[in-house]
């Protein structure tokens, strides 16, 4: 029987269906490769949030540690002075005798805590809170009385005789916003008084948190606590025109991330700024006081480059299968380990180079307080293990406020770079280490170093900044700028390993590795003591500090 031909329509029907399943599978490929694409890229995503996270609860954790840093030493200075007993007789003898001497002695004292602490005004006041006797005979202060927010404070150092830092203020008792640490004074256990020590916020406090250490355009960190149904601000939100506690922000329930720190939330946590915007936001509170520490960061800024890396990079492949090129994936797969990577590095990098920004001055380049506290006590080990001798230099630039006044302080900025070099080319042998210390100040530390070769030393660093010829017109030393070192050093040989140990403290609460060496803190009185002496006899040199016995230990 002859075949009979299909129709024309037969092959077009097979041809449809074989179109409709190729799209089909085609579809169905496509919306596989499209799910596992999303898993990756939620994936990924997920990874930069968890490092994100982790680099913004680093970076709180590191500045939270240096506010408590400054607070424990504001309070250590002040417990010094309570343990003062020559201070608190020579006000005994001033103010139960009338002695004029004791007074002008205890003055000089004031003006010296003043001159070389990080401190605005210090005065001492009687247990009502009035000011009886001010660094300064001539700055009016004396007969005034406490600020009312501060009274509470005095009342509450002199009760328990402890130090007490109060809270922040804003007051017309000063130009500036500033905060007070009292510390209270016993005269035969009867509270004679108490030293106020004032410090400039904006100076003391707001630089350990406004710098951010990473290129950011939206983080920031603040001290916040709670004032009744409102946030008190030490400094304010990004993007709010206030003074330095002047911004208050309700507390009224909403989703701010202000508002749940302060509602009790902790660690990491996601919510909106004072202006709505969606924040990643790290709360810690500060040790014995009510500040929390709030760190935020926009999350449009955290997720923007890295959503558009991602988005661009996935949608090349889907591109190249609907081309039917199945090579794609691994290269797709190769560049985005290569992005992971990258990204791994730099946030390393970032958080190398804030460890290392946290131990230098940003003004003069030279080590900063936190990296000398660091080296003395590591240096004071290693020469009381080696019996070998430690000295420290406490350079002061004369006259340096008189410079400011008259030069402006840009200049002096400038003037203090440009000493900090001159300084820092007369050192370079292994653990010698030029740091400010504070304004002004600055110490050297110089291991394996006897009196006689320090002193030397010093003389060559005076020689050195007068050859600078730093005009200084205001200063009654010379017609330029000049500096007045005092010296000390430890005859390491003479003192035990296991003296050593039974005289070194740990912080409260801190790690056996952050010990204090009551040692090395003798060895920084004795240089201030010096530094004092450099001073009364003229300025402009050095002077090596000699015990009342004739020998330096």
């Amino acid at each position: 029987m002859p075949s009979v031909p299909r129709p024309a329509s037969d092959s077009a029907l097979k041809r449809r269906k074989g179109a409709f399943a190729a799209a089909a599978l085609l579809v169905l490929l496509v919306i596989c490769l499209t799910a596992w694409l999303h898993r990756v890229y939620v994936e990924r995503e997920n990874r930069h949030r968890h490092q994100a996270e982790r680099e913004l609860q680093s970076i709180n954790q590191l500045q939270l540690q240096a506010v408590v840093g400054w607070q424990q030493q504001s309070l250590r200075d002040a417990e010094m002075l309570v343990e003062d007993t020559l201070l608190s007789a020579a006000l005994g003898r001033w103010l139960g005798d009338g002695e004029v001497s004791a007074r002008e002695g205890v003055r000089r004292r004031l003006r010296a805590l003043n001159e070389l602490g990080h401190y605005t005004a210090v005065h001492f006041v009687d247990s009502a809170g009035t000011v009886l006797l001010s660094n300064r005979a001539d700055d009016g202060r004396e007969g005034t009385r406490l600020p009312l927010a501060d009274l509470g404070a005095l009342r509450s150092a002199l009760s328990s005789a402890k130090a007490v830092m109060a809270e922040p203020v804003s007051d017309r008792a000063f130009a500036f916003p500033f905060i007070s640490v009292f510390a209270p004074l016993y005269d035969d256990e009867v509270a004679i008084g108490a030293v106020w020590l004032v410090q400039d916020l904006r100076s003391a406090l707001l630089p350990l948190l406004e710098p951010w250490p990473t290129p950011s355009q939206t983080a920031r960190s603040g001290v916040v606590w709670r004032d009744g149904e409102q946030a008190r601000y030490l400094n304010a939100p990004r993007g709010v025109k206030a003074a330095v506690l002047q911004y208050r922000y309700p507390l009224d329930g909403n989703p701010a991330a202000v508002v749940q720190a302060l509602g009790g939330v902790r660690g990491v946590f996601y919510a909106s700024d004072e202006q709505g915007r969606a924040v990643m936001a790290m709360a810690s509170p500060v040790f014995g006081t009510r500040w929390l520490l709030l760190s935020s960061v926009e999350v449009a800024e955290v997720f923007a480059d890295v959503r558009r890396r991602e988005i661009l990079a996935l949608a090349l492949p889907v591109s190249l299968l609907l081309l039917a090129s199945a090579g794609v994936f691994g290269l797709v797969l190769r560049r985005a380990w290569q992005r992971e990577r990258v990204l791994t590095q730099a946030l390393q990098r970032s958080l190398g180079g804030l460890e290392a920004q946290l131990r230098v001055d940003p003004l003069t380049g030279v080590a900063n307080r936190r990296a000398l506290d660091e080296a003395a006590s590591f240096q004071l080990a290693l020469a009381v293990r080696g019996e070998t001798p430690l000295a420290l230099l406490m350079i002061d630039v004369d006259h340096f406020k008189l410079y400011n006044d008259h030069y402006g302080h840009p200049a002096g900025d400038q003037c203090l770079k440009t000493l900090a070099a001159a300084l820092q080319a007369h050192v370079g042998r292994a653990g010698e280490l030029v740091a400010r210390y504070g304004g002004e100040e600055f110490a050297v530390l110089l291991p394996l170093t006897d009196g006689k070769a320090a002193l030397d030393l010093a003389q060559r660093m005076c020689e050195a900044v007068r050859r600078l010829q730093i005009p200084h017109a205001a200063s009654t030393v010379a017609s330029h700028a000049t500096v007045s070192i005092g010296v000390a050093w430890l005859k390491a040989d003479a003192v035990t390993v296991e003296y050593a140990r039974t005289h070194r403290v740990a912080p409260e609460g801190g790690p056996e590795g952050g010990l204090e060496w009551p040692l090395m803190r003798e060895l920084f009185e004795q240089a201030d003591a010096a530094l004092y002496e450099a001073k009364r006899l003229g300025r402009d040199q050095a002077v090596l500090y000699v015990d009342p016995d004739g020998e330096v230990r």
